[in-house]
């Protein structure tokens, strides 16, 4: 056997066309593959960006936190000046009423008044009932 590859024998017509296939692949060169990217420094930026969301997350809430103590004794102190404001106040009313008006003054040893006058500073005269005495 020989290493020529059988062939059939040709025909050859005229009046037959070759029939020309209706669709052809284009071929075009296509470049070689970039080598990929590494994907440390992508991991890098979202590790940096969580990290910092962290801890700005944290510093707020602890921020908010000592706030809310501050607020907190605020509250109290003003509590406890709002209540001695109003005894104070009780205390201001008690004293000024009449009944005790009286009886500081008869504890001084106060007198009340028989006959009232009073002066006109226009002329110095002497108006209201009562002797001069």
């Amino acid at each position: 056997m020989s290493a020529a590859p059988a062939r059939a024998p040709r025909t050859t017509t005229a009046s037959a066309p070759r029939p020309a296939p209706a669709w052809r692949p284009r071929l075009a060169v296509v470049a070689s593959p970039r080598p990929a990217r590494s994907l440390v420094p992508y991991l890098l930026l979202c590790t940096a960006i969580l990290t910092a969301s962290l801890l700005v997350a944290l510093l707020l809430n602890t921020h908010m936190a000592a706030t809310a103590y501050e607020i907190h004794d605020q509250q109290v102190a003003l509590t406890k000046l709002d209540e001695a404001e109003a005894s104070l106040r009780a205390q201001v009313e008690e004293t000024g009423s009449p009944a005790t008006l009286q009886r500081r003054a008869t504890e001084l040893g106060m007198v009340p008044a028989e006959h009232l006058r009073f002066i006109r500073l226009a002329d110095g005269a002497l108006l209201g009932g009562g002797e001069a005495g």
